[in-house]
Order: structure tokens, then C-alpha cells, then sequence
């Protein structure tokens, strides 16, 4: 069911993060620093990987791919894009915080240049393209974890935060299952991205543009993000992750545009 326009016009200081919900961000992050801690010793490190890439040798591997590519930055943008259909007031945190995640990942996978797994042991388990290179952190779950921060922090549905915060967790999983990263990659990306989205919630206002502005920032920015992943998509051949792309695509079009006329121009 689409937006109406009482929900849409909600005032920003009803969705404000509250302090609750602050202390369990907090909460959650300092978990995710004692997993990062545990995965620090290069031992624990490497028999975590064998077993858990192992692991994933049991599960299919195109849904495999499905759940990592829930973390590649245009799918992930594309989902936050549609929850931003709903409650557009959020987008200047989803901004801040999406540029934070991109800008962070970039300067640490450049500055350290980790070999990933396979570089320096043998994998048992690999799905898609091996990779050698820039391993730390792992970007996906950083864009995963940055995504279920955001809405975290900022839903009020108890249901909704864990089904995306499993989901996160579910998208670092598979990042080793299919061979990519080794556990520190991804125990560290989980706690960037949270960061991020930590930061982009509580520094950043709610935007108090009018609602025929927001979805106008929305619309386009939906357009340029679809118009990515066609040029991605075209580059590939089709496969089921793929075609979930089309159908991702094609929701998060039909829902900014649908409720933009109907918002927006039949008020």
C-alpha cells in the first residue's frame, strides 16, 4: 500500500531518534566491535573463514549471489530509495550517511589494499569471479550494515529493524561464504557501516523541504540509480540475480513515479 498523504506529511519531530532507540545503536555497535575483536588474532581469523565458507558450500549458490548483491551499493540504493518513497523526510540522513559509507570504504580498502582469501590460502568454496585484491573492509556489508542502520534508528516497527538487521547480517555471511572476504573484513565493514548510519541519524536533520520537492530529489535520484543497474546489468549475462535486478528496477520506478503523480500532483 503506497504512502498516503498523512503519512507523508508526518511533522520530523515525530520521527526523531529516541533514546532508546540510541542506546540500542550503541548496544549493537559495541557487538559488533567484540566480533571484530575475536577475528583479530590471524588464527581464529582464517579457521573462521575455512569453516564458514565451507559452510556456505551447503546453500545454492545463485541464492548465494542473490543475498551478497543485496550489499553491492546501486541494489542497496535502490532498496533505500523505496523506503525513502514512504517516508521522504529521511533523505537527507540516507544521504549523509550513504556518502560517509562510500567515502570511508574507498579511503580504507586504498590505504590497507588487504589480499582477500584467496590470494594467500586455498578456497574451498568460490561463487562468482575470484578476487585477489582490496579486502579490507568488506564494502557490501559495509552498505549492508549502513542501510539496516539507517533503519534502525529511524523505524518505529520492531518487526521491520530485525528483519533488515538479519538481512545485514545475512549479506556478511555470504561475503565469506562465496569466498570474498575473510571474517575481519567483514566484522570491521559491519561497524563502519553502522557507524555511518549512527552518524547520518543523529547529526543530520530531517528534511524539512516540502513534499513536492522531496519526491522531485527522489524521483531523479531513482532514475540515475535505475539507469546505473540497466548499464550494469547490460554488462553481464542474465542469471537470476540479475533478473531480481529488473524486478528491483521496475518497483522502485513504479513507486516513485506512481507516488509522485499521486501525491504530488493531485494535491
Amino acid at each position: 500500500m503506497l504512502p498516503t498523504v498523512k503519512m507523508v506529511n508526518t511533522p520530523p519531530q515525530q520521527q526523531l531518534v529516541s533514546v532508546s532507540t540510541n542506546h540500542h545503536a550503541l548496544a549493537m555497535l559495541l557487538v559488533l566491535f567484540v566480533l571484530h575483536i575475536l577475528t583479530l588474532r590471524n588464527a581464529t581469523n582464517v579457521e573462521s573463514f575455512h569453516a564458514l565458507n565451507q559452510l556456505g558450500s551447503y546453500i545454492p549458490d545463485w541464492l548465494l549471489l542473490s543475498i551478497t548483491d543485496i550489499g553491492e551499493g546501486l541494489t542497496a540504493g535502490a532498496l533505500m530509495l523505496i523506503c525513502l518513497i514512504y517516508r521522504p523526510h529521511w533523505l537527507f540522513k540516507v544521504l549523509a550517511a550513504s556518502a560517509l559509507c562510500m567515502i570511508s570504504v574507498y579511503c580504507f580498502k586504498t590505504y590497507f589494499d588487504a589480499p582477500r582469501p584467496p590470494a594467500l590460502v586455498d578456497v574451498s568454496h568460490i561463487v562468482g569471479r575470484a578476487e585477489y585484491e582490496r579486502s579490507f573492509p568488506s564494502g557490501h556489508t559495509t552498505t549492508a550494515f549502513a542501510f539496516a542502520g539507517v533503519v534502525w534508528l529511524m523505524a518505529k516497527n520492531w518487526t521491520t529493524k530485525c528483519l533488515i538487521l538479519t538481512l545485514a547480517f545475512m549479506v556478511a555471511f555470504s561475503r565469506i561464504a562465496v569466498g570474498a572476504h575473510w571474517p575481519e573484513d567483514v566484522a570491521f565493514g559491519a561497524i563502519l557501516g553502522w557507524l555511518c548510519a549512527y552518524i547520518g541519524c543523529t547529526r543530520v536533520p530531517l528534511a524539512t523541504l516540502s513534499i513536492k520537492r522531496l519526491y522531485q530529489i527522489i524521483l531523479v535520484i531513482a532514475v540515475g540509480v535505475s539507469a546505473e543497474e540497466i548499464l550494469e546489468i547490460g554488462q553481464e549475462s542474465i542469471s537470476l540475480m540479475l533478473f531480481n535486478r529488473y524486478v528491483l528496477i521496475t518497483v522502485l520506478l513504479s513507486l516513485a513515479v506512481y507516488s509522485y503523480r499521486k501525491i504530488v500532483l493531485q494535491r
